[in-house]
Formats: C-alpha cells, sequence, structure tokens
C-alpha cells in the first residue's frame, strides 16, 4: 500500500529526504586502490614481511578481502596520524605522526569477546627516532604507564587536548606499539558500566566518532556508511523516497509463528520481495539503539516514530547493492557463531542462516543500548535464570552483494508481545577467521612481564576487603565512604562533569564520594558475595607484585613500589603536568608504603573501564590516596 497523506507519513518523508546532503566530493571506497600512497606504502610492505615470513605469496591488493572494521581501523588511525603535524618545543617541523612508523605488524578490528584494548587498533614497529620524537614534540605528552590494558605495551603517550585523541603505546624496547585513536572520554562513573562502549571508545563507525574524528582531522569521508556496512557508490539520499513506499505494519507477517519463520520472511520480505517497510516491521524498539549506534544515521538522535522507516531506507539502499536475486539463497548464505554457550538448533533453512538458542545471561551481550544490557544481565543474576534458554534466538547469515564480500551478520530475536522481533545485531560475530589477518608479531620482543608476588600487610587486606564489603554487600555507603583520604579530593576535581556543582570544602568532597558510591552500589543491586558484583583484573607492569589473598576471585590486590605511586596519581594527566617517568625511576624500588586494588564491575559485553584504588597509611590507617576508572 502506498503512503497516504498523513502529516506523520508526511513528516517521515521529510525527514528521511533531508538526512544526508548529497555528496560534494569523491568519497574514499575502502579499497587498496583508494588509498593515499603512504597508506598504500603501508600495505604494500605488510603484505611482503608477511609473505616472507610465511612463504605466501599473497597480493597486496587482498586488503579489500578484510573485514570492514579491519579497513575502518587502519584508515582512520593512519588519517589521524597523517593529519597531526609534529613540532619541537620551539615550534621547528618533525613531520607528521604517520612518520613514525616504520612498518606494521597487524590491524585489529572488531575482535568478539575480546577486551576493548585489543580492539580498533594497529600494531606497528617505530622507526629508531620514534621515541625521542614523541618525547620532544609539542603534540604528545607522557601519560602515566599502563598498567592493566595494552598488554606488553607499558609506555603511553597521549595527543594533548582531549578526545578524540591518539595514542601511542610502546614497549619498552622503544620500537614495538600498539596506536588506536580514543574517540570519548571515560565519565566516572558511568565507565564502570557500560562495558559496550570500551570498544566502540575506539571504532571510528560507532555512534558520532565519525563526526568527532572530522573535528580534530579533516578529510576522513564515511564510506561504510550503510545499515550492514556495504559500500555504497552513489549518495543514499536518492533512496530515501524508494524507501518509504509503503507503511510499516505494526504486526510482523510471520511474527507469531516459530522463531525460523520469523527470520526467513524478514530476510525474504527485504531481499527477495524487496519491501523493507514489511522487513522494518520486525524490528523491536530495543532494537533501534543498534540504529543509533552503527547505522548511516549514527550519532544523532533517533525519533522511536521515525525509527522503523530510516531502517526501510536503510535496508532498501542495501538492496542496491544486493540487486535483484532471483530466491533467497542467492542473496544469503548461512554463517556460523563459534560460543559454545549458544545451542545450535535444527530448522529446515539451515543454508541461509544458523539459528542458536541464547541464554538468558548471554543474550545481553547482543544488545546496543548499554544500560538495558546491564540490566537484563542484572535481571538474569538476580533470578538465577542466567543459564536458562528458550526466551532468545541468534540468527548468523552473510550477505551476499553483487561486488565484494559481506561481513556475517547476528541478530538477536525475542518475544515482543506476541510476536518475535529483532532486538539487537552485530556485523562480524564470532565467525571471523583472525587467521586471514596477516601477523608478523614476535611475540617475545614486547617483553610481557612474568608474575611476581608479594606479601601484604594484614591491616591492609582487611581494610580493603571491609571497604568493597561496606559498598556493595552491606550497602553501607557511608560506611565506604569513610576509607577515602582527603588526598584523593584532586581524583574528585578531575571526575566533574560540566553541570558538577564545584568542591571546595571537605564537606563537598565527601558529599560528592558518598554520591559516587551510593549511585553504583544502587545500580550493581543486592549482592551476597563481592564475586557476584566485581571480578579481578589483572596487572600488567614488570614493577608490580600479586599480593595473595582469601578474594581474588572478586578483585586483585598489587604491592606497589614508591618509584610507581605517581602513576596513579590524579594530577599527570596532560602536557602541563606529564608523568616524570624517568625521575620515578630514579628512586629506589621500595614496596610495602602503596598497594593498589583492580576490579571491574561484571557486566554483558565488552570489559568497562577498571577501577583502580591506590592505597596508603593516612594517619596510621590504610586509605584509599588516588581513584581511576582506567579505560582500554
Amino acid at each position: 500500500m502506498r503512503l497516504t497523506g498523513t502529516l506523520t507519513t508526511a513528516l517521515v518523508i521529510c525527514a528521511l529526504a533531508q538526512e544526508r546532503p548529497v555528496a560534494t566530493v569523491e568519497e574514499f571506497r575502502g579499497t587498496y586502490e583508494q588509498l593515499q600512497p603512504a597508506q598504500k606504502k603501508l600495505i604494500d610492505e605488510w603484505y611482503a614481511d608477511y609473505n616472507k615470513l610465511m612463504g605466501e605469496s599473497l597480493p597486496p591488493s587482498d586488503y579489500n578481502q578484510l573485514a570492514l572494521s579491519i579497513r575502518t581501523t587502519f584508515e582512520a588511525v593512519t588519517h589521524a596520524l597523517q593529519t597531526t603535524s609534529l613540532t619541537d618545543k620551539p615550534g621547528k617541523s618533525l613531520g607528521n605522526a604517520l612518520g613514525l612508523v616504520q612498518a606494521i605488524e597487524t590491524i585489529n578490528g572488531k575482535v568478539p569477546k575480546a577486551r576493548g584494548d585489543l580492539q580498533f587498533r594497529m600494531y606497528v614497529i617505530l622507526k629508531p627516532n620514534a621515541l625521542p620524537t614523541l618525547k620532544d614534540s609539542q603534540q604528545f605528552f607522557r601519560d602515566h604507564d599502563n598498567t592493566v590494558f595494552h598488554h606488553g605495551y607499558p609506555l603511553n603517550y597521549r595527543q594533548d587536548g582531549g578526545a578524540p585523541s591518539i595514542q601511542i603505546s610502546v614497549a619498552k624496547d622503544g620500537r614495538h606499539a600498539d596506536i588506536d585513536v580514543d574517540y570519548r572520554s571515560s565519565k566516572f562513573p558511568e565507565a564502570l558500566f557500560n562495558g559496550h562502549l570500551t570498544a566502540a571508545n575506539s571504532d571510528v563507525r560507532a555512534g558520532n566518532n565519525t563526526q568527532r574524528h572530522l573535528q580534530r582531522w579533516q578529510g576522513l569521508t564515511d564510506w561504510w556508511r550503510n545499515l550492514f556496512g556495504l559500500a555504497d557508490d552513489k549518495d543514499e539520499a536518492s533512496a530515501a523516497t524508494d524507501a518509504t513506499n509503503g507503511e510499516v505494519p505494526p504486526i510482523p507477517r510471520k511474527g507469531a509463528g516459530k522463531p525460523e519463520d520469523a527470520v526467513y520472511d524478514y530476510l525474504n520480505s527485504w531481499l527477495v520481495e524487496q519491501k523493507p517497510e514489511l522487513a522494518a516491521a520486525y524490528l523491536s524498539s530495543r532494537s533501534f539503539a543498534c540504529l543509533a549506534e552503527y547505522g548511516p544515521q549514527a550519532g544523532r538522535e533517533i525519533n522511536a516514530g521515525t525509527a522503523p522507516y530510516l531502517a526501510a531506507r536503510d535496508m532498501a539502499a542495501t538492496n542496491k547493492l544486493m540487486g535483484k536475486p532471483s530466491n533467497l539463497q542467492a542473496a544469503v548464505t548461512g554463517a556460523q557463531i563459534n560460543d559454545p554457550t549458544l545451542k545450535l538448533i535444527k530448522q529446515p533453512y539451515e543454508a541461509l542462516f544458523a539459528l542458536y538458542q541464547v541464554p538468558n545471561g548471554v543474550a545481553p551481550e547482543f544488545e546496543c543500548d548499554p544500560a538495558r544490557a546491564f540490566d537484563d544481565y542484572d535481571d538474569a543474576r538476580l533470578k538465577k535464570a542466567s543459564a536458562k534458554y528458550g526466551r532468545y534466538y541468534s540468527s548468523v547469515f552473510r550477505l551476499n552483494p553483487l561486488h565484494g564480500k559481506g561481513d556475517s551478520i547476528t541478530m538477536l530475536w525475542a518475544k515482543d508481545g506476541k510476536y518475535w522481533k529483532i532486538v539487537a545485531w552485530d556485523v562480524e560475530p564470532e565467525d571471523s577467521n583472525p587467521g586471514e589477518i596477516p601477523d608478523t608479531r614476535r611475540r617475545a620482543s614486547t617483553g610481557v612481564p612474568s608474575e611476581i608476588h608479594a606479601k601484604g600487610d594484614a591491616a591492609f587486606l582487611r581494610a580493603s576487603h571491609d571497604f568493597l564489603h561496606s559498598w556493595l554487600v552491606a550497602d553501607d555507603f557511608a560506611g565506604a565512604e569513610l576509607y577515602f583520604s582527603p588526598r584523593c579530593y584532586e581524583c574528585v576535581r578531575s571526575y566533574l562533569s560540566p553541570g558538577d556543582q564545584p568542591t571546595d570544602t571537605p564537606e563537598q568532597y565527601t558529599a560528592y564520594l558518598r554520591k559516587v558510591l551510593t549511585t553504583i552500589g544502587k545500580d550493581v543491586g543486592p549482592v551476597h558475595h563481592l564475586r557476584d558484583a566485581v571480578e579481578p583484573v589483572k596487572p600488567d607492569h614488570a614493577d608490580l607484585k600479586l599480593v595473595e589473598h582469601s578474594a581474588k576471585d572478586a578483585y586483585t590486590l598489587i604491592s606497589v613500589p614508591d618509584s610507581l605511586a605517581e602513576a596513579f596519581s590524579c594530577t599527570k594527566v596532560s602536557a602541563q603536568h606529564p608523568y616524570d617517568a624517568l625521575a620515578s625511576n630514579a628512586q629506589p624500588e621500595t614496596y610495602g608504603n602503596y598497594y593498589a586494588m583492580l576490579f571491574a564491575l561484571r557486566t554483558p559485553g565488552d570489559h568497562p573501564a577498571a577501577v583502580t584504588l591506590l592505597w596508603s597509611k593516612d594517619g596510621g590507617q590504610w586509605k584509599i590516596i588516588s581513584f581511576e576508572a582506567v579505560s582500554p
């Protein structure tokens, strides 16, 4: 049925037509042939090194077959480096930041089930003069050592000026590095819950990261802006009218039947019948967060009334890239998820898509809305239903576009009222094969530290345990606040949001800390054991010693040498106040005066920020003297 002339429909069409301006510049298409000369040179040498190492003969044009997230990561990171000019303190040019890179070792895009610090980054070999150049440049400053994330790369250099910024984490040999772009600054305490956003922090495609990128480094084009990552040759605005030629029905056509029939009808109505408005009826309002995070209109507020039509428009644009297949077999191919917690379902459409039962406790990992994901995860935990099946299903398939290769897509299905609907989706799920990505890293070169253990002070062991128990188990937020020393006030100032009241008196600092502890405690909800709420975080620094204790399944304790105490300070966070590692390392390695507690809240999806609490004696008692939410 054609759209009627109602006011609502007219507003929808108007919104869609104005959604995207007509392109005025030639767009990047994510192919080897269209890389810039400096980028192409790095790819040429990367493949040559890999072929020599492995005895292969892969052409550099195989870059075009790499997963979408790998290519977007490479292009975003190298673009940011290439457009960052370096100057020394007197103002003399030091070239651009891409000139620090000698060779690529590998590129990580989306890596399912991995921590955020292992995704959306490049591993490289730096030129011999790279570290002195970073130290001399005005554009980068020496940040705290990486003590939790960036395994094997402890030396931390950040671009000055706040997010978005380039982070270069360097191994102790000064030659191997892990480079990514941080698009979002971590807010406290939100960073403790938003596990889903830690990887997206460095994904140029996510939310408004592209807009953030262009505000600092001009010239990158979002060629990947398609609902499922297929690169188009034309501006999508012309598809708006075609995409909205029909009303989106309130009830999905086969939604009341079996989940496999709903999946089949969704794909068939979209790709074969080419009626995306019928397919859009299968989208639950819960899925609109995915549209806002990864659709062509990512980063913009999406109204629930227009969201189905936006999705229909985006699916119509995908249809243009897919052509007009005669049947569904020509449009999609079944794919797999390598997750032992999921149960593969026997169903008649296995050649087109795989269908899995998903446990209640795993389903939140697919959600695009981190707040909803945490609530669902916590609800399953409290009801002791995390391991139960039957409420959620996941379909997995791969699109077959006319040109190139489509990435695998996984969709989470659940009952929305009486009907099966899509509540979330993800591109590049578990079936991505890391073996297909050239990797020339030699692991031993990064100097990964071995575990060293130390005995902890008995009074500190009691105080640290009692603090967490008071806070998260007993809900004694006033009692938990007493473990913070006034020396933490600098940390409070560093985490204040623009709308927060300034803190100038001890009473104001105390009120802020108690408010944060109360907010987190209530969000975590009732727990009977610390291990239900928090999980240990493993430190990664050669000079930090693990401390044995009775609750190591919930949190980690480490002995911190005096020389590294400053690495946990809240004052060394900018070019004006950098971390002076050389001055610190000149001190003797003395242990026993400082300990640190490391943990993360148990949340679905990627790991959230790790909490690090530095403890020392204050007035004869062990107290927290600094705190930090460390994001990957």
